[in-house]
């Protein structure tokens, strides 16, 4: 830069040092924004995609009482699918040909279909199996004309147990799947195991036969759950990014 050239920068009241910091500061914020724009993005998508299914799951008991009739909520885990429809008698849990469709969801592909690390992973990652005896009838939610849930009857779907202690991490509406025999629909944001993931589950009846529906996040113990257990919290939520 000439000594002109310097002169007019000076005067104006910006120097190259100052001008140079002042586009890193730019870039910097820039960085942080987008990273953070990204998180909410990605919480935000993940959340609509849980509730539309925990939303399908309510429609589906409303539609039992609605009808005086037993509605099936069956989820495809290949084809990555939620699909209801009313059974009409005599009930057998499977879609006739006959049987309307009432709704059909197609889970995004972000979305993973994965339990707990132990116990709960793999196949139990849809843990509502075993009606009228038969065991191959797996995943699939039954609602009965009162709004009541048919219990599933496979071991690995049996109720949630009570937390061992409420916290303000772990409040009331709390459940403890730490057993294998732990009912629900699991769904992550990342299909790798351990704490770096956001977990939620879906399920009816934990604690009494109601048909009451429920919408839980996984609370490792490194977030404030219970040592031991694996708990599943109500919201306001703590997030992995």
């Amino acid at each position: 830069m000439n000594s002109r050239g310097y002169r007019l920068a000076s005067e104006s009241g910006i120097t190259s040092v100052e001008m140079v910091v002042a586009t890193a500061i730019f870039a910097s914020v820039f960085l942080f924004t987008l990273g953070y724009l990204f998180t909410i993005v990605h919480r935000e998508r993940m959340k609509t995609a849980v509730r539309e299914i925990y939303s399908l799951t309510l429609a589906s008991r409303m539609q039992a009482v609605k009808r005086d009739s037993n509605v099936v909520l069956q989820i495809d885990i290949a084809n990555r699918e939620l699909t209801s429809w009313a059974d009409v008698p005599p009930a057998n849990f499977v879609r006739d040909a006959s049987e309307p469709i009432l709704n059909v969801y197609r889970v995004p592909g972000y979305v993973s279909f994965r339990a707990l690390a132990g116990p709960l992973d793999g196949p139990n990652s849809i843990a509502f199996d075993g009606y009228g005896g038969e065991v191959s009838l797996v995943d699939r939610l039954v609602f009965r004309s009162n709004g009541s849930l048919l219990p599933p009857q496979a071991a690995n779907s049996r109720p949630a147990a009570r937390p061992a202690a409420f916290t303000s991490d772990v409040p009331a509406g709390s459940v403890n799947c730490r057993s294998a025999a732990c009912r629900g629909i699991f769904l992550a944001d990342r299909a790798a195991d351990g704490p770096s993931r956001n977990l939620f589950r879906i399920s009816v009846d934990d604690f009494a036969r109601v048909g009451k529906a429920s919408l839980l996040k996984w609370l490792p113990p490194e977030q404030g759950g219970n040592s031991g257990e694996w708990d599943f919290v109500p919201p306001p939520w703590k997030w992995v990014d």
